[in-house]
């Protein structure tokens, strides 16, 4: 297990290294000049933009600035300092990754809550109203577009009940009632998007335990449905379960740059779009190289759960 996780682990540099590759030369062809943003306000010539730009470290060779800046993911700098603040970028970062983390635990959370109960009786009442209802809704959650959805849950928050997103963001130590109601929305909106795929899955599954035949015969030796339902279906579903959950992860990490946008939550995706607007290289950089290491990361930690849910997974050991 221990080779199996330091191999994994291994893979995630150079996964991470074509990331920082193709994030750093996209931003790089992307029209705009920070320089220009810093200055926008202020009279300037040429000259003393060139100069700002000399000074960022704008006008050096690519090269040389991909390889400045992958030098310095190794500080705790985390890309060095915004071209736009001046603050470090793992600050920023740092910040704007603690809130993204809630939102994608809270979301998982709701999900799972909600997913695994309404697979269960959609299966054990197959073609009854109750399971045709549960897949329509699905079905019909993941045919709306995130993007719309936030904006039209903020139109009708807005017109019928006057609420609007909050300028200011509460942390859970700060006011807990309302970093909830900060949340909550969010959460909700990509728990829309999140939670179809696990109901589906989690039905699907337990409906092929349920038909087994140690299911049956664990119903001839007097187990109730119920019962065969817990001790049986449901950990086997687990696995599926895991599966789809972790390869949804990054979806759901998407649809999180759409959300704290619209919701104004500080967050990583609210600050990358932010800075690709101000063309703040650093932030966009890392902020991109963070999300692709936190992707790769759950990956891994569902591999790992693998083992734990289901005893005939055995990583690193070779079988006969």
């Amino acid at each position: 297990m221990t080779r199996y996780i330091l191999r994994r682990i291994a893979l995630i540099v150079p996964a991470a290294f074509g990331a920082s590759l193709v994030v750093f030369l996209v931003m790089r062809a992307l029209p705009g000049d920070v320089a220009l943003t810093i200055l926008a306000d202020t009279p300037h010539t040429v000259e003393i933009r060139e100069a700002l730009r000399d000074e960022l470290g704008l006008n050096d060779p690519l090269h040389t600035q991909y390889l400045r800046w992958v030098a310095s993911m190794g500080t705790a700098d985390l890309g060095g300092t915004s071209l736009e603040t001046g603050e470090p970028v793992g600050t920023i970062v740092g910040g704007q990754l603690s809130v993204t983390a809630l939102l994608a635990a809270y979301t998982v959370a709701m999900s799972l809550l909600v997913a695994v109960p309404l697979g269960a009786a959609a299966a054990m009442r197959r073609g009854t109203v109750l399971d045709r209802t549960v897949q329509g809704v699905a079905t019909a959650s993941l045919s709306v577009p995130t993007v719309f959805a936030s904006l039209l849950l903020v139109w009708v928050l807005l017109r019928l009940f006057r609420w609007s997103p909050p300028i200011i963001y509460s942390s859970p130590g700060e006011d807990l009632l309302e970093h909830a109601g900060i949340m909550i929305w969010p959460a909700l909106l990509l728990a829309a998007a999140y939670l179809p795929h696990l109901l589906r899955v989690t039905r699907a599954r337990l409906i092929d335990v349920l038909q087994s035949d140690y299911a049956d015969a664990a119903r001839a030796r007097g187990l109730s449905e119920p019962g065969v339902l817990v001790r049986h279906a449901l950990p086997n579903a687990m696995v599926a379960l895991v599966t789809v959950a972790g390869l949804q992860f990054g979806a759901l990490v998407s649809g999180a740059l759409v959300v704290e946008t619209v919701f104004g939550l500080p967050g990583l995706g609210r600050g990358i779009v932010h800075a690709a607007l101000a063309r703040d290289y650093p932030v966009v950089q890392s902020a991109a190289i963070v999300l692709v290491v936190l992707v790769l990361c759950v990956n891994l930690l569902v591999d790992l759960a693998y083992a734990a849910v289901d005893p005939r997974v055995h990583y690193g050991r070779r079988t006969a």
